[in-house]
């Protein structure tokens, strides 16, 4: 649509290839759902008007996709499957078609077209970028000679001409996904068990396995060791539980055979991933089963409890419909395991007095055949319904197969309004594995697959399914960390599965922690301190050329072992890079280690939960009252006004602009031109002549591609809110003003004056004004840190208290008992502030929750700190922490927060009367000493 938009109506056909049945209904129930809003924001259309869903059973489709499609002047749309894409014996191939004109086909005529294809889930079938592994797709998209292809995917195979990544960690960090947690069955296996799991044999052919184990002093978890025959004893590595006092190895693993250990005299033979357990896999099931029924009521109540008015969702994959439901319509196994497990729960006094408590939402809650439904591919053609059994790895189906598809996606799509709403009582849902695609409800709380492959669940594809923000009953979408937890209900350990799960997420987004990248190149900049007029594409680009020549890259792009002597040795050529020669050799270390600890943090679920909570000592009067103070303070919500000196600015943004284009210039560039007749001949009808294509050089003084002097104007207004007289005069002042018309040139400019406009507000005074009756919420001001048991020890994750899970932990003067950090020198900073008797309390300022609104979008400082002043009065400081930071390292955007910090706070004490003083400080001792302290 914006393309359309764009480029007013000459971007008007576009193909959404999509490789299977369940994505194809899924793109088809977001087009409904966005209609209205895809209305409000492009002039009213109808794109459902627009659309055509290619169906090999509809009566005439080669005359549908050209009368639909083709021929039609504005806006068109074609959806279609890849094997109707790709077949050979596509109608839309077949040239004697009867509505034919001159022999062509509608696939001739769609090439005549060049439309823009766009790929979702392209991985799925692209086959990669050399032309020997194109699939049949693939050639068959090229065939139709595209304006150009775009890729839709979370999980490329090639990444070609990537312009926008948005990656299952950066989702993840920042918060726009659920959190996992883990809930294991292993852990109902009794610990005085003698459990093992044979997980594999290792490089070094030792056998690696999983046992209950105990360390000194604490408490009895299941641990994965690697062991020999010769050299490891299982009872030691247990840490002497009696249970496995007399188990050993018969003989080291052999590839392809059970793993052979003796015990207590007769020997237990493990195949590679099997678990000796007390536990039969009907067992396995109903344990899952009754796992996944308390992890929801858990999660159902606690959002209730916490004034969120969201339905929670569970959602079982199946491998065998049958298991749910028979061939006679009777309820299958998991069913009757399901019925009997949710009856006995929900009778627990426990849960009895929350349905009481809730019953408005829950008025059916023990009619436990309303509360849950399968959904499956079923045949509706016949006078009963017939369930179908779908191989998710068959790569064809039949036309009742595909029917059958259909029919369960198109319920669980049409369900998925229905089921956010607590009138519909239907919350836990079982569909078949390859329906998974089709389900995306953003309320599922819990996913549990019941399957006999313990590593099927920990893939992303499946997981993703309960990912999305959940959204209430209204349709508002919630980002509470704290609420916002997936749980995933596993049939292997915790340890097992979140390593699987987290190769599975590297794997799949092709992540490689050795790969000095783009966005590491981009980062490094960015930490080093260069300037935003500084860094470009062809910087980056030198950058990694010199790292390769001097043998601190290798010719894949990744970084070598043992590399400080080279770095040290290292003098940039280039003198950009010079200038910030120490600083990139520091930075290009630190943030490669910080890609090589890259991970999502999964939650272990059987593990004590770490709850964050106000300190004791907050809840005393006096220090309510410092507390209300300081939100008081906090609590304002400002504008700021600036006045720069407009000749000058106009000065230097012309002169860095001249400067920036002085070198540059427009590269050749050609065009083609197809000339060919269409005429229509009394006897023959309509014909074509074939099209004969010539080149054409493009000079710079003709190039195709010409902006205007307002399209420029506009461009640069979007992007800086400057005047258009200003930008006018800036544009009238510019020697090449051709290079305006490459988009890359024009991006470059846009940086050169925002550059030039965030310096003169810099070097001019900045103030701020009170917005009457405008304040921000205490509560999200002082919000506290979410922690998760697995982080605690983690590297490269700081945490004061180091243990949150101790009884006796938490801070002595923090507000909240527990905080999380981004570096070491901010831990460090926090613990200071703790041991230091002077300071009556201390808070780390929530991101977002805190703002001060400034020239580079919202800020929030660090620090909020309540100082004793000779024992008599409270002194309020609010801190920026640059680490180990002096003046002349801090960039320009840095400097330009403190300041607006500084006239912030000098104008809240100045107009309230409330005093608090702003500084920024490289360490605790440089805050006392900036503050007098």
């Amino acid at each position: 649509m914006e393309l359309y938009k764009e480029y007013e109506g000459s971007f008007n056909k576009f193909i959404i290839v999509v490789p299977s049945v369940a994505i194809r209904l899924g793109v088809q129930k977001s087009i409904e759902i966005f209609k209205e809003q895809l209305a409000r924001d492009y002039d009213g259309i109808d794109i459902s008007k627009h659309i055509l869903t290619f169906d090999a059973n509809m009566k005439d489709p080669a005359s549908s996709v050209r009368d639909n499609f083709i021929d039609k002047n504005n806006l068109s749309i074609l959806i279609i499957n890849t094997q109707a894409f790709n077949s050979a014996n596509n109608r839309l191939r077949d040239r004697d078609g009867e509505s034919n004109i001159d022999g062509l086909s509608v696939w001739d005529e769609m090439k005549e077209i060049h439309p823009i294809i766009i790929l979702d889930e392209p991985q799925k079938f692209d086959g990669g970028t050399s032309k020997k592994d194109l699939t049949k797709t693939m050639k068959a998209i090229y065939e139709t000679e595209p304006r150009f292809i775009i890729r839709y995917s979370a999980t490329h195979r090639s990444k070609m001409n990537l312009i926008y990544k948005l990656d299952s960690y950066d989702a993840y960090i920042k918060k726009l996904v659920k959190r996992i947690r883990v809930r294991s069955i292993t852990r109902q296996v009794p610990q005085d068990f003698p459990y093992i799991k044979y997980r594999g044999m290792t490089k070094n052919n030792d056998a690696k396995i999983e046992i209950f184990t105990r360390d000194t002093g604490k408490k009895v978890k299941i641990k994965t060791f690697e062991i020999n025959k010769d050299k490891d004893n299982i009872y030691e590595l247990s840490g002497d539980l009696k249970q496995y006092k007399n188990y050993r190895l018969v003989e080291n693993p052999f590839k392809g055979k059970p793993l052979k250990i003796e015990a207590d005299g007769k020997v237990l033979e493990l195949e590679e991933g099997e678990t000796y357990t007390p536990f039969d896999e009907k067992d396995i099931v109903r344990l899952q089963i009754r796992i996944a029924i308390e992890s929801h009521l858990e999660q159902q109540f606690r959002l209730l409890d916490a004034g969120k008015e969201i339905k929670a969702l569970s959602l079982f994959f199946i491998d065998e419909v049958a298991k749910v439901r028979g061939e006679d319509g009777e309820d299958g196994e998991y069913f009757k395991i399901f019925d009997e497990e949710y009856s006995r729960i929900i009778k627990q006094e426990r849960w009895k007095k929350k349905f009481e408590e809730y019953n408005d939402y829950f008025k059916n809650y023990d009619d436990v055949k309303s509360v849950r439904q399968g959904y499956f591919a079923i045949d509706k053609l016949k006078t009963r319904t017939d369930v179908i059994e779908i191989d998710e790895n068959k790569k064809r189906y039949n036309q009742k197969e595909r029917r059958s598809i259909e029919n369960g996606i198109e319920l669980i799509l049409n369900k998925k309004e229905e089921l956010i709403s607590f009138d519909t009582p239907l919350a836990f849902i079982f569909s078949h594995s390859a329906l998974r695609e089709g389900w995306d409800n953003p309320n599922i709380f819990t996913l549990c697959t019941l399957k006999k492959s313990d590593n099927e669940i920990a893939k992303k594809q499946e997981i993703g399914r309960g990912l999305r923000l959940p959204v209430d009953i209204h349709g508002k979408r919630h980002k509470d960390e704290e609420y916002n937890v997936l749980t995933v209900v596993a049939n292997s350990s915790y340890d097992e599965f979140s390593k699987s799960l987290q190769k599975s997420y590297n794997e799949e987004s092709g992540f490689n922690k050795e790969e000095v990248s783009e966005d590491v190149v981009l980062k490094v900049f960015k930490e080093a301190g260069l300037k935003p007029s500084e860094i470009d594409t062809e910087l980056a680009t030198t950058f990694l050329k010199e790292l390769k020549a001097n043998g601190i890259v290798n010719a894949k792009g990744e970084l070598k072992k043992e590399i400080e002597d080279k770095l040290e040795k290292l003098e940039f050529k280039n003198e950009v890079l010079n200038t910030h020669s120490i600083k990139l050799k520091e930075e290009i270390v630190k943030v490669m280690e910080e890609k090589g600890s890259k991970r999502i943090i999964i939650e272990d679920g059987d593990e004590e939960k770490v709850v964050n909570r106000e300190s004791r000592f907050v809840k005393e009067d006096d220090f309510k009252n410092i507390v209300f103070n300081l939100g008081d303070r906090l609590s304002y919500r400002t504008t700021y006004r600036v006045n720069i000196d407009e000749d000058k600015f106009l000065k230097e943004a012309i002169e860095k602009l001249n400067k920036y284009f002085k070198y540059k210039d427009l590269q050749e560039q050609y065009y083609s031109i197809e000339e060919g007749m269409h005429y229509i001949d009394e006897l023959e009808g309509a014909s074509y002549e074939k099209a004969v294509k010539v080149n054409e050089k493009i000079e710079d003084e003709s190039i195709r591609i010409e902006r205007s002097k307002l399209e420029v104007v506009d461009y640069i207004m979007e992007g800086t809110d400057l005047p258009r007289q200003s930008i006018s005069e800036i544009y009238d002042a510019v020697e090449k003003k051709h290079l305006f018309n490459s988009q890359e040139y024009l991006d470059g400019a846009l940086n050169e004056i925002k550059s030039a406009l965030l310096a003169s507000i810099s070097d001019s005074p900045i103030e701020y004004d009170l917005l009457e009756g405008y304040r921000l919420n205490t509560t999200d001001i002082f919000k506290m840190d979410t922690i998760i048991n697995t982080e605690i020890g983690k590297e490269n994750i700081y945490l004061y208290p180091e243990d949150p899970s101790r009884d006796d932990s938490g801070t002595e003067r923090g507000i909240n008992r527990y905080y999380k950090f981004d570096s070491k020198g901010e831990q460090e900073f926090a613990i200071q502030l703790d041991k230091d008797p002077k300071v009556k309390l201390f808070t780390k300022l929530s991101k977002g929750g805190f703002i001060i609104d400034t020239p580079y979008g919202n800020y929030t400082p660090d620090w909020a700190i309540v100082y004793e002043d000779n024992g008599k009065d409270n002194l309020y400081f609010i801190s920026e922490t640059k680490i180990d930071k002096e003046v002349d390292d801090l960039s320009g955007e840095e400097i330009l927060k403190i300041k607006c910090g500084k006239a912030y706070f000098k104008t809240i004490s100045e107009e309230t009367g409330k005093d608090i003083s702003f500084s920024w400080a490289k360490s605790y001792m440089d805050f006392k000493e900036k503050n007098n302290l």
